[in-house]
């Protein structure tokens, strides 16, 4: 259907978006996660416990869920069924904005919170602890 009614650029449409959306995600996330480790195990002098893995898991899922939200609103509508009201990635920033409001950009975001919070929390805990187990082995260290 989208091959029919938008060409083989419809099948794009929303790549930046996604590009913009992804990349801030992960770049926000690690960002975070390294300066709290940093933090909390005073350059690595102190170890790294899965509680503490945990919490900065979280942190970090709830400062990139923060951060780029609107490159998530953006992206949903850039790829959703009005998608055509917009140029491009850009115009749709500026028509959210203009037309919605700052607010606009942080539509769905406790949800969101909800779902990657916690899911993060358990993915660097999880990591973390992994990476400490395998180095007690002499081929990891």
């Amino acid at each position: 259907h989208i091959l029919q009614t938008e060409g083989a650029s419809g099948i794009y449409k929303g790549a930046a978006a996604t590009a913009m959306k992804q990349g801030s995600n992960q770049g926000l996330r690690f960002m975070w996660f390294n300066e709290y480790k940093r933090i909390v195990t005073n350059d690595g002098e102190k170890k790294m416990t899965p509680l503490l893995g945990l919490a900065g898991g979280m942190s970090a899922g709830c400062f990139s869920t923060l951060g780029n939200n609107p490159f998530d609103v953006v992206k949903t509508r850039m790829q959703g069924t009005k998608s055509s009201q917009y140029t491009g990635t850009l115009d749709c920033f500026k028509q959210v904005l203009s037309k919605e409001g700052i607010g606009a950009f942080y539509a769905g975001v406790v949800p969101r919170l909800g779902r990657v919070v916690p899911g993060q929390g358990i993915i660097f805990m999880s990591f973390e602890t992994i990476v400490s187990n395998l180095e007690k082995f002499t081929i990891f260290q």
